[in-house]
């Protein structure tokens, strides 16, 4: 198994951690940066080790909140469609949404584009 694959199967959770990574980053750097008096215990210890790196820590982790929270909610929205569109009875409606469903699949991994597939199969559509 390649890695472009592995990373095109998991991309879901891989955004799930990365948005988790950068609130960690955004929170150590706002305790270090903006609220520095008041910080708790550990995280006053952790930004004292830290140092000057909490100003980075500031900025990549609000750039990393708001690029994977936009990844995620597109993410999301294009799941959410592909399932109203792949959940038809209906084989003309399949068929008139079939370019839409594999843009869809294509974006959203392997395992969507096999459900498309299959549902070709069902469908009896040939290509």
């Amino acid at each position: 198994m390649t890695l472009k694959r592995t990373i095109r199967e998991k991309q879901g959770i891989l955004g799930v951690i990365g948005m988790l990574v950068g609130i960690i980053l955004l929170i150590l750097g706002f305790f270090g940066v903006v609220l520095s008096d008041v910080s708790p215990g550990p995280i006053a210890t952790l930004n004292d080790m830290i140092g000057n790196w909490t100003y980075w820590f500031l900025v990549i982790g609000a750039l990393m909140v708001l690029f994977l929270g936009w990844y995620l909610a597109d993410r999301f929205k294009k799941i959410k469609e592909f399932n109203e569109l792949i959940d038809t009875k209906s084989k003309s409606k399949f068929v008139k949404n079939i370019a839409r469903l594999e843009t869809l699949a294509l974006t959203l991994g392997p395992e969507y584009e096999e459900r498309v597939i299959e549902k070709e199969r069902k469908y009896n559509i040939k290509r």
